[in-house]
């Protein structure tokens, strides 16, 4: 275990260590999966020796969820937000909590891990190798499935268990379009 990668002595001994067959786990700040990548490259890791030692990256974060003893239904103007979360959450009933005793009136209660996983096969391999545009190697991936941080939170508002106030502070970064009509709604 590497306790963070910061520099690039330590992300050389890491992927050296992987490279001769340890299982190798260590933690990398950067917002996304694919910036782990771009952070491996900027500390100066050669990319071939990257994609050898590299299995998979989860990148997460934590989103506050609703109150169970004080949420209530709402209702959301999706008009300005990303195509596919009004697609996702048409039609649907979002929740919010208003605020009670139970969660000191923060209308949330509790924390739950939303992830991406991006896990390396032959083609991201080569892309990265190639250092092509981290434009490639996400919709390369997106293509295999990956779902992105973002969308694993919208799942959450969709399953009433957190808000799109939540889901905008905790993943502004990952939204294609950042939706401004809907800022100060649950």
């Amino acid at each position: 275990m590497v306790g963070e990668i910061r520099d690039a002595e330590t992300g050389q001994i890491a992927v050296q260590a992987a490279l001769t067959g340890h299982l190798v786990f260590t933690s990398v700040h950067a917002n996304s999966a694919f910036d782990v990548i771009g952070r491996m490259l900027q500390l100066g890791v050669d990319p071939f020796n990257l994609v050898a030692a590299l299995n998979a990256v989860v990148a997460q974060r934590l989103v506050r969820i609703n109150c169970p003893h004080c949420t209530h239904d709402v209702a959301v103007d999706l008009s300005g937000r990303p195509a596919s979360e009004r697609t996702r959450l048409k039609g649907l009933t979002l929740r919010a909590g208003r605020g009670c005793g139970a969660c000191r009136g923060s209308g949330y209660k509790g924390r739950r891990a939303v992830a991406e996983i991006l896990v390396l096969d032959d083609e991201l391999r080569d892309l990265i190798a190639q250092r092509a545009s981290l434009a490639d190697v996400k919709a390369a991936a997106r293509r295999r499935g990956l779902r992105s941080i973002r969308a694993a939170a919208v799942e959450l508002v969709a399953l009433g268990q957190t808000t799109l106030v939540e889901l905008d502070r905790v993943t502004f970064a990952d939204a294609d379009v950042l939706p401004h009509s809907n800022r100060g709604q649950p």
